[in-house]
């Protein structure tokens, strides 16, 4: 079946084959049989729905809409449909209830899957799959290269087993998540154990949800710094469709804590917070 495939917005994972078409790009449609309207986040449903009433005027075929903002099943992957080529999950949902976290109520409890070829494993929760099913993703990643683990691999279900394991394999980036104070010890072991596995900050990197407190958001950021990783802090979106809307204040903040030569720049040289309250 030739599937046209439309995403409201191109990221880094968007697939960018011939059948796929990015918001109103409806000129010139290559021979298809469906069209798919895919929505990750909430906050784009709307124009989502719009897409569809686009589409849908001018094929003669269907126009089906969904992605995780709408629930959809999530009990296959097929590499190269909804992502690009060499980004693969391995499993979908995750066993824990994070109150942060959308992941348990859109795709349930964890679910493993079949393993294709891939270098960017997007898994929610790699590290809560069987010894049998990781070994298998091991199997297949002796082959890959620039390898990324990118999903969030939970710091306390680091081993020294799993960083001799994946110390073996061509990585690229180690992608962990700290997103409350209260997860700080946890993540700084899991750092000192790859890093005595020989990773470095330029491997190790961390997710961190921001937006409540600044003061308290710098200081965790600073503490995933020591630690030896990379902070990457986004801003915490909720569920609902109207994205959040935060300050100038609060964005220019996010966008220093997610970019790599700023954040070595104030690390480095000992800047404050204030430094970067330029904007209010």
């Amino acid at each position: 079946m030739n599937i046209l495939r439309v995403f409201p917005h191109k990221t880094s994972i968007t697939p960018d084959d011939n059948m796929v078409r990015i918001g109103t790009q409806t000129m010139s449609l290559p021979q298809h049989d469906e069209v798919h309207i895919s929505c990750t986040f909430t906050w784009d449903m709307d124009y989502c729905e719009y897409l569809q009433e686009q589409y849908q005027a001018i094929t003669d075929k269907p126009v089906l809409l969904g992605g995780p903002a709408y629930n959809s099943p999530c009990d296959a992957h097929i590499p190269g449909l909804y992502t690009k080529q060499g980004v693969i999950f391995t499993s979908r949902g995750c066993n824990n209830n994070c109150p942060w976290c959308f992941v348990p109520e859109r795709e349930g409890k964890l679910k493993e899957l079949p393993v294709f070829p891939g270098n960017i494993i997007n898994d929610n929760n790699f590290l809560q799959c069987s010894q049998k099913h990781q070994q298998s993703v091991f199997d297949m990643l002796r082959k890959q290269k620039q390898i990324c683990f990118k999903g969030g691999l939970q710091p306390d279900l680091i081993t020294v087993e799993f960083a001799d394991t994946v110390r073996a394999l061509k990585i690229s980036e180690l992608w962990l998540a700290c997103d409350i104070d209260e997860d700080l010890i946890k993540f700084k072991k899991a750092c000192a154990i790859l890093i005595r596995a020989g990773f470095s900050r330029n491997h190790i990197r961390c997710y961190a949800l921001i937006g409540d407190d600044m003061d308290k958001n710098e200081a965790r950021l600073q503490e995933i710094w020591n630690s030896g990783a990379m902070p990457f802090a986004q801003l915490y979106q909720p569920p609902e469709r109207e994205k959040k809307e935060y300050s100038m204040h609060w964005k220019e903040f996010a966008r220093m804590w997610s970019r790599p030569a700023a954040i070595r720049a104030h690390m480095t040289k000992g800047t404050r917070l204030e430094d970067y309250r330029r904007i209010t």
